[in-house]
């Protein structure tokens, strides 16, 4: 027969019932009385110590868990509750010695290990964290506080893969909260193909989780994936009809993968809910659709400007009154990286007069590698302004006190063009990297030349509009790119290395019927969204459904810009998109000597080609209309041997017509100086 508990003891045991009813503040101050009646009972100090644990008072739980460790010096449970609270109390270093203590006592005990795995990983000594770790694993491969911390430790060292083995088990997926807290660090490790593959092994379990689906989807778009990402899209879609964010996606991926008529026509339902990064994004994906002019795209900036932009903001003081200082010019972008940034910007830079000149570039975005390297150490100074919201984004430029800012992005992706509008410059520019007005008062030139914005032109500003006699653009060609060579071949290959969102439905027309006229060409496309495999065959089903074989194109992904500028060796004509015609990728197929065939129209981007064009005196390669560009692409094929002869002959042609740097140099600092005479002057 069971003696009957002490009072003491009826207390404890209740005590122990609140607490493991999650009665968490009333199990601690019952335990608390316990040991103030008999404060040498080491259990009610332990216990108080993990129910304060459990209320998050480390600090508490510590005191009482300390006076249990002095009645039992060599209790490895009570040790280990020990490291924890240390853990939690950021005493890093100790909590280790703790863990490596009671593991010396016990060395079988798991939770212990597990500590020591954590503390490890605080400390940031991943590799040893990963040690511990895979050995509580090994022993209870169910502890998902482990296996989260592993994950943690392996993404830290660079290893996405082996993280991903770890996050992909069923344990995990289940677990939301740790399964939601795995997605953040695969993200935080910018592990974002990682991060898709663990969202879509989640979604095989739990089909109809919203999030899950609308974060494949967008993390799809990011990585270039255009076709699933349209596909999860409607996915979420399908489960939360009424949600913008999926819409938002497909509309996107719907244009990115060259559906744009489509994908315009579904970005335009959505301008109707009024939010400023969809009117944003509209007013770029705009410049794709053929049916618009220069009196809609000007309508639509300056519309966004007024409902988006904020002009003024207090606190901005400085005066232009020095007509003849040393310009203090910043230089602002998101993308000081290979791209439109590099090909324009670097030897431009390097040909200002210094003592004229004091340069500034200001990165938005974490500016790596070479490249970037490169641009920054061009200047005299940089700023790494990435990271900041716009209030500090605005302190720290107007901290900086230019003379000059060059706004490089206008409204293109990743701008802060709502910071630029509240003014942090007495002189604001906009250049480079956008096509179009911003519509912000507070932006006070735009600069162009006479060919992309010619006397006639409709393009309308409502900054002061500026021509450099130059040309507005100085290509940058790369010191170490390929020759300018044809490489042995049998047919005649036509190529075009534009962003599939160019090629709308005339595009693909004309280049089908091209191709048609010349039965043994082929078609070679070169873009970021051709790494997936549902957009390459989405490509190849347009031309098959134009009567072209899809055997015909070859489709190439993302890959290094010098192993794309070597792809034009393999490439007799580029054919150019319109309206949205090239830029940079026309000065790389020209650099490497192959011709290209445009098609201007009355927009700023449908000229681009052309002016380069232009400029080289090539007016044969620029039509008058479609059936003028088939044409001429045609005739082009016809000489496809002389054209091969001919291609060092157009790069140094580009040398000279479109790589002066120093004479952009001078015209530009001209053109800065002239500006600034002129604000001086508006503010004796």
């Amino acid at each position: 027969m069971t003696s009957a508990l002490s009072p003491f003891e009826a207390r404890f045991a209740a005590a122990l019932r609140l607490a493991n009813d999650d009665r968490l503040q009333a199990a601690a101050d019952t335990f608390a009385a316990l040991v103030r009646e008999a404060p040498q009972h080491a259990p009610s100090r332990q216990l108080l110590g993990v129910v304060l644990q459990r209320l998050g008072q480390p600090a508490q739980a510590l005191t009482e868990l300390d006076a249990a460790a002095r009645l039992l010096p060599r209790n490895a449970q009570i040790a280990c509750l020990r490291s924890e609270s240390l853990l939690d109390l950021g005493r890093v270093d100790e909590a280790i010695d703790a863990a490596r203590a009671v593991l010396a006592i016990d060395p079988a005990l798991t939770p212990a290990r597990l500590r020591l795995g954590l503390a490890l990983l605080a400390a940031r000594q991943p590799r040893a964290a990963i040690d511990e770790l895979e050995r509580v694993l090994a022993e209870q491969p169910d502890v998902l506080a482990a296996r989260l911390a592993l994950v943690r430790c392996l993404l830290h060292e660079g290893e996405p893969e082996r993280a991903l083995e770890q996050a992909r088990v069923v344990e995990l997926i289940d677990a939301r909260e740790i399964y939601h807290a795995a997605l953040g660090d695969f993200a935080a490790a910018g592990a974002r193909a990682q991060r898709a593959e663990l969202l879509e092994a989640s979604l095989t379990r739990h089909p109809r989780d919203y999030a899950s689906a609308v974060a494949l989807a967008s993390e799809l778009h990011l990585l270039g994936y255009s076709s699933r990402a349209l596909r999860w899209s409607e996915r979420a879609l399908a489960l939360r009809p009424a949600e913008i964010l999926p819409r938002q996606i497909r509309a996107l991926a719907l244009i990115d993968r060259g559906d744009v008529e489509t994908g315009l026509i579904a970005m335009r339902e959505l301008l109707v809910h009024g939010d400023a990064q969809t009117a944003a994004r509209h007013l770029i994906v705009m410049h794709y659709d053929p049916a618009q002019n220069n009196e809609s795209l000007f309508a639509a900036h300056v519309d966004f400007a007024q409902r988006h932009l904020r002009t003024s903001a207090p606190g901005f003081e400085r005066r232009a009154t020095d007509a003849e200082k040393r310009l203090r010019i910043g230089w602002l972008s998101p993308r000081f990286s290979d791209g439109p940034v590099a090909s324009f910007l670097g030897n431009l830079l390097a040909c200002f007069d210094r003592s004229r000149h004091h340069h500034v570039a200001i990165a938005l975005q974490p500016a790596r590698g070479a490249t970037a390297t490169r641009l920054i150490t061009l200047a005299d100074e940089s700023v790494d302004a990435s990271g900041l919201d716009d209030d500090a984004l605005l302190q720290k430029l107007r901290l900086l006190e230019l003379d000059v800012l060059i706004d490089l992005a206008g409204h293109a992706t990743a701008n802060r063009l709502r910071t630029v509008a509240q003014r942090v410059a007495p002189l604001q520019l906009c250049w480079l990297d956008y096509f179009d007005t911003t519509g912000a008062p507070a932006m006070d030139a735009w600069i162009s030349d006479a060919w992309l914005t010619p006397a006639d032109s409709t393009q309308r500003y409502t900054e002061h509009l500026v021509q450099l006699r130059s040309g507005r653009l100085c290509y940058s060609p790369r010191e170490d790119a390929p020759a300018a060579l044809r490489n042995p071949h049998a047919g005649v290959v036509f190529g075009s290395f534009n962003r599939l969102a160019k090629f709308n439905d005339a595009v693909v027309d004309t280049w089908a019927e091209i191709l048609r006229r010349v039965p043994q060409a082929e078609l070679e496309l070169r873009a970021r969204l051709l790494i997936d495999q549902e957009s390459c065959a989405h490509i190849r089903a347009r031309f098959e459904a134009r009567g072209i074989n899809g055997a015909r194109l070859r489709l190439h992904g993302e890959q290094p810009y010098l192993g794309l500028l070597a792809a034009y060796q393999d490439i007799d004509i580029a054919l150019d998109p319109f309206p949205f015609s090239g830029c940079t990728t026309t000065c790389d197929a020209l650099w490497m000597g192959c011709p290209v065939i445009t098609l201007p129209g009355e927009t700023f981007v449908s000229r681009q080609s052309a002016s380069l064009l232009w400029r080289l005196g090539r007016d044969e390669w620029v039509a008058r209309d479609r059936s003028d560009y088939i044409e001429r692409a045609v005739a082009l094929a016809g000489d496809a041997k002389a054209l091969s002869e001919n291609r060092m002959r157009l790069r140094e042609s580009v040398r000279v017509h479109l790589c002066d740097a120093q004479a952009q140099a001078d015209d530009f600092a001209h053109t800065l100086r002239e500006l600034w005479r002129v604000r001086c002057a508006d503010n004796p």
